[in-house]
């Protein structure tokens, strides 16, 4: 049988302002292709098909759309990630079911999944979804209350079960599979800059997963052999690169052959628009982007020179009209540090008005009027010119002819009750 294992979607995300989805439209057509021209028998995709529990309503089209195009190929399996909502997954895969055949299956919980025909031989996938370490206890044991281990020992007893489940369906002549949202101890992050849930609290390890003949795992970004050797498997990495850490990655979806032997190729994917990062002179990025040298791209740029340049912007789109900025910073060379000094005990805090001051001489725009005559009426306002009482700009007479008035209306009233 031929298998395609595809990963961690992120359908939905941003990098700052910039949507992603041109990028991920690219990289899916690039995906279904693969998948046309290579017919897989099964198809499984090992979660954070969305990047958010609410996806906007464009990246949900997309992914149903996608995963309706994957399932006319073959039978197509989704387990839940991190990211993912279990209950809008719940109501896709409700939706999947009313189809004659089905062909689309999403996984919130953990179980086994049976096709007794794909490839003439009954095919049986023990699916993990993402499970945080709180939940642990509810799927390692039929008594949480009585849980004691630790996060991997949970996950480990839970594999244990669903491998000993997916054998007895499959049976001596069957294949077993293992697909999984997880983070296994020894796995490579990456540079990634998105924060992911791997660590300690986390971690799982790969012991007896040996017992299926290729573990599909998803949750890492950066595509990978899983670590240590005693299983057959891979993490397929994220779809597109989601961030400039991921920027020198290759994307890729993974072909996995099972016959006399398994053989396992990643098949490399279009990954959208370059993330390009540059560092360096006005002359350096003049040289990259001339003549539309970085159209087509998202740049993330610190340029360095010696006095500020208020037109770098247009500067850039002159050069690379079709650039899309995701940040660009002028530094300047020249620029004085000024030296931090501890404060002395006896130090006492600056006045506000002498605060004040500093600020309208040194940081303030658009000043026009005498620093000193601000100032003075500043200090005014705070009531610290030596003064009883702070000023208080004409409001106590407006406050003692109010007082007049109600006295006088008070004192009808109480004349007219007698």
């Amino acid at each position: 049988m031929k298998l395609l294992h595809t990963s961690d979607w992120h359908l939905g995300a941003k990098l700052g302002r910039h949507d992603r989805t041109p990028d991920h439209l690219d990289a899916l057509k690039g995906l279904i292709a693969a998948a046309e021209s290579e017919r897989p028998d099964l198809v499984l995709h090992t979660g954070d098909l969305f990047d958010a529990s609410r996806p906007p309503y464009e990246a949900l089209q997309l992914g149903v759309r996608a995963l309706g195009r994957l399932a006319k190929v073959a039978p197509t399996v989704v387990v839940a990630g991190n990211h993912d909502s279990s209950m809008l997954l719940r109501v896709i895969d409700e939706l999947a079911g009313a189809a004659t055949p089905r062909r689309l299956w999403l996984v919130t919980a953990p179980g086994v999944l049976t096709f007794p025909d794909i490839a003439d031989v009954p095919v049986a996938v023990a699916c993990v979804p993402f499970i945080a370490p709180t939940a642990i206890a509810d799927y390692a044991t039929d008594d949480p209350a009585r849980f004691e281990g630790r996060y991997a020992d949970g996950v480990r007893t839970l594999n244990r079960r669903l491998l000993d489940e997916a054998h007895a369906a499959a049976g001596a002549r069957g294949i077993v599979l293992y697909a999984a949202h997880l983070h296994v101890q020894g796995a490579r992050p990456g540079r990634s800059e998105r924060r992911i849930t791997v660590g300690d609290d986390y971690a799982t390890h790969v012991e007896g997963l040996q017992r299926a003949l290729y573990c599909a795992f998803g949750h890492i970004h950066d595509p990978q052999l899983l670590p240590g050797g005693a299983a057959r498997g891979r993490y397929a990495g994220s779809l597109v690169p989601l961030d400039f850490g991921e920027r020198e990655q290759t994307k890729q979806a993974v072909l996995v052959t099972i016959g006399d032997d398994v053989r396992v190729e990643p098949h490399d994917l279009p990954g959208g628009r370059p993330l390009t990062e540059l560092a360096g002179t006005l002359d350096e990025l003049e040289r990259r982007a001339a003549g539309g040298g970085l159209d087509g791209c998202i740049l993330k740029a610190r340029i360095v020179s010696d006095d500020p340049i208020p037109d770098l912007a247009d500067r850039l789109a002159e050069w690379s009209p079709g650039c899309d900025v995701f940040e660009l910073v002028n530094t300047l060379a020249n620029r004085p540090a000024k030296a931090v000094e501890p404060a002395r005990e006896d130090e006492s805090e600056p006045a506000p008005e002498d605060l004040f001051l500093e600020w309208r001489t040194t940081a303030a725009r658009g000043v026009k009027a005498p620093h000193d005559a601000v100032a003075a009426l500043f200090a005014e306002a705070l009531g610290t010119t030596g003064q009883d009482a702070a000023a208080d700009f004409g409001l106590t007479p407006l406050a003692l002819r109010a007082q007049q008035t109600l006295n006088r209306l008070a004192a009808k009233a109480n004349g007219s009750r007698s």
